[in-house]
Order: C-alpha cells, then sequence, then structure tokens
C-alpha cells in the first residue's frame, strides 16, 4: 500500500481541481453582478437570486421599472459539474482508475466552460438588472409623488434639474465574479496538466 503522501502527490492536479471547484461553489452565492443609481442598489448572484435596496420612487408610475426574471441555469450545472469534479477527485486517490482520473478533467473543464458562460450571460444582462431600480418617467404623476415623498422622509433629496448632482453607473462583473472565473479555469488546467502528466508517465514505462 502507498503512502498517503505518495497517493496525495500523484494526484495533487486532480486535488487542487477539487480545492479550486469548492472555492468557485462557495463564490456562487456571493454578488456577481452590481449596479447602482439615485433610487437604490441591486445585485445578483450567480443563480439569478437579486437583493434590492430601494425607496421605490416609481411605485406609483403608469410604467414602475419591471422586474427582471434572471435565469441560473449556467450555475446550476457548474453545480453539478462541481459535485462530480470534487467527488471524483477525492475517490480517484484510492482507486487511481484512468476513469475516475478522465472524470475528474473533464468534470473541471465544465465548470469553467460553465462559469464563463454564466459570466457572459450576466454581463449581457446588466441593463435590465439597472432598470429594476429605475425611477420611472420624470414626467409621470406618479413618480414626482414619489420623489416628494422621499424628499419629505429624509431618504433622498429631490433631483432638481441642473441644480442637484445624481450618481448613475452600469451594472458591471464584480471582483467575486471574476474570481470565481479565474479559480474555475484555474482547477480545469490543474486537472488537465495532471492528466497530460500521468499519460505521458504511462506511454514511457511501455
Amino acid at each position: 500500500m502507498q503512502p498517503l503522501v505518495t497517493l496525495l502527490g500523484d494526484n495533487s492536479g486532480y486535488l487542487c481541481a477539487a480545492v479550486g471547484s469548492v472555492i468557485t461553489f462557495t463564490l456562487l452565492f456571493k454578488p456577481w453582478l452590481a449596479t447602482g443609481g439615485p433610487d437604490g442598489t441591486i445585485w445578483s448572484n450567480a443563480f439569478g437570486q437579486t437583493h434590492i435596496t430601494t425607496t421605490l420612487v416609481g411605485l406609483w408610475s403608469k410604467n414602475p421599472p419591471a422586474h427582471s426574471n434572471l435565469s441560473g441555469k449556467w450555475a446550476i450545472l457548474a453545480t453539478i459539474a462541481i459535485f462530480l469534479t470534487v467527488l471524483a477527485a477525492v475517490i480517484n486517490i484510492r482507486a487511481r482508475t484512468k476513469a475516475l482520473a478522465g472524470l475528474t478533467t473533464v468534470s473541471a473543464i465544465a465548470v469553467a466552460l460553465f462559469i464563463t458562460f454564466t459570466l457572459v450571460y450576466l454581463n449581457g444582462r446588466g441593463p435590465e438588472l439597472r432598470s429594476m431600480i429605475g425611477s420611472g418617467p420624470p414626467t409621470d404623476p406618479g413618480t414626482q409623488v414619489g420623489y416628494v415623498i422621499r424628499w419629505a422622509s429624509g431618504n433622498g433629496q429631490y433631483p432638481v434639474p441642473g441644480l442637484r448632482k445624481v450618481e448613475f453607473s452600469t451594472a458591471k462583473l464584480t471582483d467575486t465574479a471574476l474570481l470565481a472565473g479565474a479559480t474555475a479555469m484555474f482547477s480545469a488546467i490543474a486537472a488537465t496538466a495532471q492528466w497530460v502528466r500521468r499519460m505521458k508517465s504511462r506511454h514511457s514505462t511501455r
């Protein structure tokens, strides 16, 4: 029976992929897409779950801000692939089979792909997320009532044109989202490198 240190060393690439996948999984629940404006802030995680802070200025507007329905399908697929990566990598420490090694590599690559798809998808839905905290048409009476109530209650200033400055920002991917992409790519590269190294070792011993 091989020592534990030897077993771990021979599977270092797969173990790095497993650890990286676990880190990526924990990051899926953090803010991935965020934006803010004169009527609040909003962020969404990789699963499309949003957290909003707003005074609902445009609630009585004829055209209130529409709710965005972000999909979390790519994050769900990434979660499944992460589970397979970790499970296969852990079992492969003892079993050391070609099938498990291949499954670890393929699933780690799948995680990187699904995380990339998630990043691209969320980045494209930025304007839609931004519109959720809009205040509605400024000429709408309902919007004006909301402005007055917000100002009177001390929750914000009344946006007088040319007098007060307001800040706007586009929705953008957070550092957490970019870190998740990096760890997923690292996991895929580590598993692939281990696979290539093992294949070369087997061919050299023949």
